[in-house]
């Protein structure tokens, strides 16, 4: 079974400001991913087609700061080695976490995004990594069959609106690992029932475990990814609500001002995310496979 982590409460989701409050069983059906995901890329470059757009360029600057130290704090912890590993970064997006793995040394890296216009975009940004375009939930298996040490997938299930479709790409995330190697992923892990909305779906803990267990998995670590930075939909805690909707307010009226707001949140959040097991928000999971 997968080991529990002792529990401090609850946890948050990370949307784009497009997306309405998720919402105990509210359907996705009409959803088109693909659609979807081409729009935000072809519309949008950065974190405006990935991250909380609304809030500005440099607060989700501050953001992707603290997930470069959770990712580190979380391999350091696992003791997994990226340096000489062959890498797979599923959802690349803007290719943040293409970066990363080539700065920890890893020999090859492949990303794979649902959009064309991502793939496209990569590809001229970052001719030292390999790029395809695939989605993980279709049934065939992915990536030419091929496996790898490490396989990423940074807020990317909770995308996968369907359920049957969630639990194939589980599958085929196992297929693409190698027996012992690791697989890496950001997600709610909420403490309740899914909170579902259109375009993402945060499922339990309970869940999502079953399924990476179901596949071939075991949990190495789980610590949280966020604190403060995030929306609490996982927590009961109405000063924590209240802080986001101080946060989120302060950062769509002013950029600029966004952008102080994450400079002087950035260090508690480090302090929180090293101290707290767990958090009102995203957490990362390394799992090994079996």
């Amino acid at each position: 079974m997968l080991a529990e982590a002792p529990v401090l409460r609850r946890r948050c989701v990370e949307m784009s400001p497009e997306e309405q409050s998720p919402q105990p069983g509210i359907s996705a059906e009409g959803f088109d991913p693909d659609e979807y995901w081409e729009g935000m890329h072809v519309r949008n470059r950065g974190f405006e087609a990935v991250g909380f757009g609304g809030l500005g360029v440099g607060f989700n600057s501050w953001m992707y700061r603290v997930r470069r130290r959770v990712l580190r704090r979380a391999l350091r912890r696992a003791a997994v080695m990226a340096e000489g590993a062959s890498v797979l970064d599923v959802g690349a997006g803007t290719g943040f976490y293409v970066r990363e793995w080539l700065k920890l040394g890893a020999a090859s890296v492949t990303g794979s995004d649902l959009s064309a216009a991502a793939v496209d975009t990569l590809r001229s940004e970052l001719p030292a990594a390999e790029f395809v375009r695939e989605d993980i939930a279709e049934t065939s298996r992915p990536t030419s069959g091929r496996q790898y040490d490490l396989v990423s997938a940074f807020d990317v299930l909770f995308h996968i609106v369907d359920d049957a479709r969630f639990l194939r790409a589980i599958q085929n995330l196992a297929d693409l690992t190698r027996p012992g190697g690791h697989f890496l992923l950001s997600d709610n892990f909420l403490h309740g029932p899914a909170l579902r909305a259109r375009h993402q779906v945060s499922r339990s803990l309970e869940e999502i475990d079953g399924a990476l267990e179901a596949a071939g998995f075991e949990r190495v670590v789980r610590l949280p990814m966020f604190f403060l930075m995030n929306k609490p939909v996982d927590s009961q805690s109405r000063a924590l609500h209240v802080l986001w909707r101080v946060i989120s307010r302060v950062c769509r009226r002013s950029h600029r001002a966004g952008t102080a707001l994450g400079a002087v949140l950035f260090l508690p959040e480090l302090l929180l995310t090293a101290v707290a097991r767990e958090g009102p928000t995203t957490e990362l999971v390394v799992c090994r496979r079996r």
